[in-house]
């Protein structure tokens, strides 16, 4: 953490007085005019998968397939009805418990799981990542960001990635970095005008695809009635996004132009709220029990989500058998639902019973090829019972797609490492370094792979290729 605690504060005094400027003296460009050349769609990318290393660097992000899935589905639902002249954006979950979103360049969208937890309905957690969305088809990225010239792409890249961890205590340690996040958040905030747009236009997708408009209004005024009860500990999204009084009737009577959604099957939301809650727990036992009274009371949005909660709560306090006797009940309405399939899997690994994981994931696996929630676990299994070869077989195809968990290269090098393909094994491993921030130690990686002579000439271009690719996203850093 002490590399991010720097760039705060090397980052802090180059930039905090040249975005003060800005924002009070350049007038911003009119939608699709200007912006385009402020920063090209390839910039922002560029910035955005920078910036998402950075935070992956600092364990700032909940890498969970089976969440990332799911928040990647509602996304796509309401980018498919948006205005955007590109579809690639991706959206990931932040390790915060605070309440709170945001949106990158290049089409990357944030969300930290405290929002996700206290979304009362999936259209209230619709209705902030469409407002997300919002900012990145009107290209405010492209103005907020116009003084991040090419070379400093990375400079910005690290600044924005401590800004997003600042609020989480474990990992924004020093208070003279938190100030100097603080200042340039409130510099480089969106402006009202933006906000507003952002609003509009998020209600207008929110029903296009289905959900409630109205829910943006409802959760804004939520948040509201929550600042005052808690005074300086409100949502962060509150501070990053201001809502008042104008703002929440303003949002209402926006709403108030299109029809009601119908009521919606809201099963996969609530069972990501659940695995969630269990994710990012650190007293299983007391979890437990939560979602045992919860039960009995009758205290839950939908009693089949708080069931499979409770599952992996008691798999995590290894109470395997009644855990098996609970999730054999809800596998028998839901035979093949992939989050039922894999807590079956890993109870009976963790109790034990590992060949009987194994026949579980790959019957699964031949359901939903490539499932990348389902294949991350099996993999695993399989290296650990040294098993490398049927790994690789399933890595392979996985790898020359477009995975979105680093941790797929760290298992292949793994599974090379067994098979004793040195080379191979460098390479891969090489790649996971890269894919979380951590540019010299893959560097590393293929000079230990060039130096093996199992390495055959195309392999050996092929490492120079990427070798270059790595050295200059390391002198981009230092420029």
């Amino acid at each position: 953490m002490h590399y991010l605690q720097r760039l705060y504060i090397t980052t802090f005094l180059i930039f905090s007085s040249s975005f003060a400027l800005y924002a009070q003296s350049i007038a911003l460009p009119d939608i699709g005019d200007s912006a385009a050349t402020v920063m090209t769609p390839e910039q922002e990318r560029r910035t955005g998968q920078a910036i998402i290393r950075n935070i992956r660097r600092a364990g700032g992000i909940v890498d969970d397939p089976l969440v990332t899935e799911y928040i990647n589905q509602l996304g796509y639902k309401l980018v498919s009805h948006s205005q955007a002249n590109h579809k690639d954006f991706a959206f990931f979950i932040i390790n915060d418990s605070d309440i709170n979103a945001f949106a990158l360049p290049g089409g990357f969208i944030g969300i930290n799981y405290g929002l996700i937890l206290s979304s009362q309905s999936e259209s209230e957690l619709a209705s902030v990542i469409a407002h997300e969305i919002a900012h990145i088809t009107q290209r405010h990225h492209a103005r907020a960001y116009n003084l991040a010239s090419e070379n400093n792409i990375p400079i910005m890249a690290a600044l924005i990635a401590a800004i997003v961890l600042g609020g989480n205590s474990e990992i924004g340690e020093a208070a003279v970095a938190s100030l100097a996040a603080g200042t340039i958040q409130q510099q480089i905030d969106f402006t009202r005008e933006n906000e507003k747009e952002a609003d509009h236009i998020g209600i207008a997708l929110l029903s296009d695809a289905g959900f409630d408009p109205f829910s943006m209004g409802d959760f804004f005024d939520a948040l509201q009635r929550q600042s005052r009860l808690y005074g300086s500990q409100a949502p962060e999204f509150l501070r990053t996004h201001p809502v008042n009084e104008n703002r929440i009737a303003d949002a209402k009577n926006r709403a108030s132009q299109y029809q009601r959604a119908r009521l919606k099957n809201e099963f996969d939301f609530y069972l990501t709220k659940a695995r969630l809650q269990t994710l990012t727990n650190n007293e299983p036992t007391k979890l437990s029990d939560t979602f045992k009274k919860n039960l009995e009371t009758g205290r839950y949005a939908n009693k089949t989500a708080e069931q499979y909660g409770y599952v992996l709560a008691l798999i995590k306090n290894a109470q395997y058998t009644k855990a098996e006797n609970i999730l054999g009940k809800l596998l028998k309405q839901e035979p093949q639902r992939i989050a039922y399939l894999i807590a079956h899997a890993q109870l009976n690994k963790l109790a034990g019973h590992r060949q009987k994981a194994l026949t579980i994931y790959k019957d699964a696996l031949s359901l939903y090829p490539k499932n990348e929630a389902l294949s991350l676990p099996y993999i695993t299994a399989l290296l650990e019972m040294k098993k490398a070869k049927t790994a690789v077989q399933i890595l392979t195809p996985l790898l020359h797609g477009n995975i979105t968990h680093p941790g797929f290269f760290q298992l292949l090098a793994q599974a090379e490492g067994q098979l004793k393909n040195n080379a191979n094994q460098h390479e891969a491993q090489a790649e996971y370094y890269f894919h979380i921030g951590q540019t010299h130690q893959a560097i590393t990686q293929l000079d230990l792979a060039l130096k093996d002579p199992s390495a055959d000439f195309y392999q050996r271009s092929r490492i120079e290729a990427r070798q270059r690719v790595f050295k200059e996203e390391l002198i981009k850093n230092k420029s």
